[in-house]
């Protein structure tokens, strides 16, 4: 079961040895914004698996572009996979297509690119159908705001936010060694949630991209 903000909340006010999280609204306001602080820069490392979902929305014939408003997923990130009626479309470059093909995309086999968030299929797809755009993708989460917040880090995990929000309380409150010593665990654990990734990657027979990004 993942972990809401409340519960993030207490576990941080209890390695700052209080007994309850905290009621002043500033104070947890504070602390919300280290822990979106930390989910934001775990995020950014890497196409984590456990930001994968998946997307299905409705194709209409000779429709140029999909939007948001079309069913394209808000919150994307990457693609993993598209595919049109269950054929596999491949993704190509905006550089190619922008400046090898005509205006209307079409020279090109079964293929799209994303231009300012919406998705372009190169060439259009010819027929109207129901839920017949497919495939998985990273996703970007939503920013943490009220306590019932789940985030999407597994559980066995989710002490990487708790150590990065502790070790920014114990700087602002002066303790550089305290703060160090959060530090520290946060890119331990973020090193085995490389592992992790690294494990979930080569068992589905993929390579991850990730360059190396720890000290």
């Amino acid at each position: 079961m993942a972990m809401t903000v409340a519960e993030l909340q207490l576990s941080l006010a209890q390695r700052l040895g209080e007994t309850s999280a905290p009621n002043d609204t500033n104070e947890k306001a504070r602390r919300l914004a280290y822990f979106n602080e930390a989910y934001r820069s775990v995020l950014r490392k890497n196409y984590w698996w456990f930001t994968e979902k998946v997307f299905s929305f409705s194709s209409v014939a000779n429709q140029t572009s999909y939007t948001t408003a079309d069913g394209f997923p808000s919150d994307y990130r990457k693609f993993l996979e598209v595919r049109y009626d269950g054929s596999l479309v491949t993704p190509v470059s905006q550089p190619d297509v922008l400046n090898s093909y005509d205006s209307t995309y079409s020279i090109t086999s079964s293929s799209y690119f994303i231009f300012a968030g919406v998705l372009y299929p190169t060439p259009v797809f010819p027929a109207t159908g129901t839920n017949n755009i497919t495939g998985k993708y990273y996703h970007t989460p939503a920013k943490l705001t009220l306590d019932a917040d789940l985030i999407i880090i597994p559980d066995i995990f989710s002490d990487v936010l708790v150590a990065y929000a502790s070790a920014r309380m114990a700087l602002k409150r002066g303790k550089r060694g305290s703060s160090a010593d959060g530090f520290d665990e946060w890119k331990e654990i973020l090193k085995d949630m490389q592992v992790e990734q690294n494990s979930y990657l080569f068992g589905l027979g993929q390579e991850t991209e990730t360059e190396a990004i720890y000290v």
